[in-house]
Order: structure tokens, then sequence, then C-alpha cells
């Protein structure tokens, strides 16, 4: 019997099925999802699978190539992630797609039996019962082992509101109370609020956007007597990974935070500039200092 194999039915599967699937992993661990960048995991993931109809390299589909590729996709779907974030989402994904082969083999087996057998002869039809029955078990339970790993999906993001002054000029963005940023100013101490740099360009003046770009061997020789150079500064960080550099950042004229309640409180502080988002969703634009709520 000959078999054919369909390309564009082939990718056109892969593709939806790897949207599903990453869409799936972003709900169950809570997370914003782009539709662009799961989009662009999902082709990239339909491309893999449909080249090894016509590649004859085995190690490049192998099951550890499998495995890395699908990290890839996580990456891709979910950037920027720490450590143990990408490993939930990671395992999110695997979890998913564990689920969706066990639920097929499952249904597979049902069918297979039912319109096989013989009559008057048992069916057989519970060969893969437990296959589908252990999946959804690990699903129901994975909330729980995320939530004893510090994570809890669907809780809110603990946002807020704030304002920072810079010459008169006022700029209104949304800060993620980030409980891992303990970044201080090294010479007065301050705490330090990351913000993107992209909507800091509307308030700062152009001759310093080569030092916020990092590019601080073009920073013009001029700009150390200026008022606005008097208040840059370099921070030093160390990433939960174990990376470090150094943050150019700048004292504002001063920090609004808006709480809930409608309170404004005003607080000092030095504003490091991030050259990429820091929410690939938008949902925030900057990191705050816990300090600055507990000051």
């Amino acid at each position: 019997m000959v078999k054919y194999v369909y390309v564009d039915v082939l990718f056109a599967t892969n593709l939806a099925v790897n949207y599903l699937l990453l869409l799936a992993a972003g709900k169950l661990i809570g997370k914003s999802v782009s539709v662009r960048r799961l989009l662009i995991a999902s082709v990239a993931g339909a491309v893999y699978a449909t080249s090894a109809v016509f590649l004859r390299l085995s190690a490049a589909y192998s099951l550890p190539a499998r495995i890395a590729f699908g990290l890839f996709m996580v990456a891709i779907s979910f950037p920027g992630q720490r450590p143990q974030s990408f490993a939930i989402a990671a395992a999110a994904f695997y979890l998913c797609s564990a689920i969706v082969a066990g639920t097929a083999m499952a249904l597979q087996g049902y069918s297979v039996s039912i319109l096989s057998h013989a009559p008057g002869e048992p069916s057989g039809g519970d060969v893969h019962w437990w296959v589908m029955v252990g999946s959804l078990a690990v699903l129901a339970a994975f909330p729980v082992m995320a939530r004893a790993g510090g994570f809890q999906p669907g809780r809110p993001l603990p946002l807020l509101g704030f304002e920072l002054e810079v010459a008169g000029r006022r700029l209104g963005l949304t800060g993620l109370v980030d409980t891992g940023n303990n970044l201080r100013d090294p010479v007065t101490g301050l705490p330090v609020v990351v913000v993107d740099w992209e909507p800091l360009r509307r308030i700062m003046p152009r001759d310093v956007a080569s030092f916020f770009t990092s590019t601080w061997d073009r920073v013009p020789e001029h700009l150390s007597r200026t008022p606005m150079g008097r208040r840059l500064r370099l921070v030093p960080y160390e990433s939960v990974a174990g990376r470090r550099g150094i943050l150019p950042a700048f004292k504002p004229d001063h920090i609004v935070i808006l709480e809930k309640d409608g309170n404004r409180i005003t607080r000092d502080a030095i504003v490091g500039v991030f050259k990429e988002r820091l929410s690939p969703s938008g949902q925030y634009q900057a990191l705050l200092h816990p300090d600055l709520l507990s000051l």
C-alpha cells in the first residue's frame, strides 16, 4: 500500500497545533501572550516538522533535537523570562504537548479496537485509557506544582501608575512592583526604577540619547557641564542569571506614585534606562523598586 504525504496539509496541521499548544501553555501559567510571537514560533515549528520530509538528517529530528527546538519556540513566544519563569513556561508547553499526544493515542486506540474487533469478542478499547487519565491528572496537578515553585497562575500583576518629571516635562507610566529589584545608586543610595527607553525619548533631551543607548564613547564632551549631564549616572547590576553589567541612569526632578486609593506620593529615586521592552505585551514600562512603596 502506497502512502502519500501532503506537505501543505502537514504544514497547516503543525502550524495550528503549535499555535494552540503555545496559547494553552500561556493560559495555563497566566502569562499574557503576543499573537505575533505565537505565529512566528508556530511557523518555525511547522517549517521544522515539514523539513523532515525532505531532509534525511536523523540527528536533526532526534528526541533531544525536538526538545531543544521546543525550547526555542517557548523562548520566542515568552521572551525576557527569568530562568525559573522560563522553566515553568517550558514545562507548561511540554505538559500540554504530552496531554494532546496522550489523548490522541487513547482515542486512536479506542477507534481502532472498535472498528477492527470481531463480533462477540472484547474490544480491548481500554488499552490506552490510563494514558488519558494520567494526562488529565497531571494537568489538574500542574497549578499546585506551580504554586509550590513560587508561581501563581492567573494572579494579577502588581501594577501601579506613576509619573516622573524631568526639567518640567512630565511622563505617565505603568510600573510592575518587582520584589527582585534591589538596585540602588552607589553614590546616593537611592532606589532605582528601571524604565523602557522608548517612552522616555519623548521627554529626554536629544543630546543625551547616545548615553542611554550605551554608546558612551559618543557622548558630547560639553554634556557633563549641562544641567542634564550632571544628573547622569552609571549603576552596576547583576541579573538573576548572574549576568553583570552597567545600567545608564539619571536623577529625575521627582517621581510620583499614584496609589489605587487616589493618593499621590512623591519619592526620590534614580531612573535606570533599559534599551529593550520590559513587557513584550506592553502591560508595563517600568520595574518599580519595592522600597518606593514602603518608605
